[in-house]
């Protein structure tokens, strides 16, 4: 009796078919869910784990101006001999001769005669401004961390200055005035340039000693 039934299910692909489908109906049914589910799951966990760490981890905090000399807003009789920009962190130093720039009424502009920095306070100084009115001083840094600040404040001439600025501070020591850099920067330009160009003909010299042995 068992024999004919075995071979009649046996005969009978489609029983097999429908108890396969039937079997793995419930698995089918919660993969296709998971399927479903898995993005709305994966971005609560990337939410999770950012609002966990994220607090963990400080913002960084860059370079800002604490106070100035003249102070911003300042109502002046006469021409500042110096000017000074002091941060709440320490500064690189000045890359650049035009890091202070004082434009006057009219668009009138007035770069700095030196500028340096010194810690975190950058020094510079300033010939004589001329006509009354609001001034602008801006200002470009780089502070310890490299991240650029730049800024500036506004002044006002009370009346125009005729006479000679107020006396301006002396270098600090160890402070290095920007044509200085400027200078360096162009020596070792000039340096760079005439090693390579020396180089390039001690190449074709050589390349041209081998084609002449070779010939030989």
């Amino acid at each position: 009796m068992t024999a004919p039934i075995f071979s009649e299910l046996c005969n009978c692909p489609r029983y097999f078919s429908d108890r396969r489908i039937r079997m793995s109906s419930p698995m089918s049914s919660w993969l296709r869910s998971l399927r479903r589910s898995g993005a709305p799951i994966l971005a609560a966990l990337a939410i999770t784990t950012t609002l966990t760490v994220a607090p963990a981890v400080p913002a960084a905090a860059h370079s800002k101006l604490t106070a100035s000399t003249p102070t911003d807003g300042a109502r002046l009789s006469t021409t500042p001999g110096s000017l000074s920009f002091t941060f709440d962190q320490k500064l690189q130093p000045v890359p650049s001769w035009d890091a202070v720039l004082v434009t006057g009424p009219g668009g009138a502009r007035h770069p700095a005669r030196s500028v340096w920095t010194e810690g975190d306070t950058l020094y510079a100084t300033c010939d004589r401004l001329g006509a009354a009115g609001t001034y602008t001083i801006s200002y470009r840094v780089i502070s310890g961390d490299g991240h650029p600040i730049a800024g500036h404040i506004t002044v006002t001439l009370a009346r125009p200055d005729t006479g000679s600025p107020a006396a301006a501070m002396s270098l600090p020591s160890g402070s290095v005035p920007a044509w200085i850099w400027i200078l360096e920067f162009a020596t070792a330009l000039v340096l760079v340039l005439a090693f390579r160009r020396w180089r390039s003909e001690q190449g074709r010299s050589m390349v041209q000693g081998r084609l002449e042995t070779t010939r030989d």
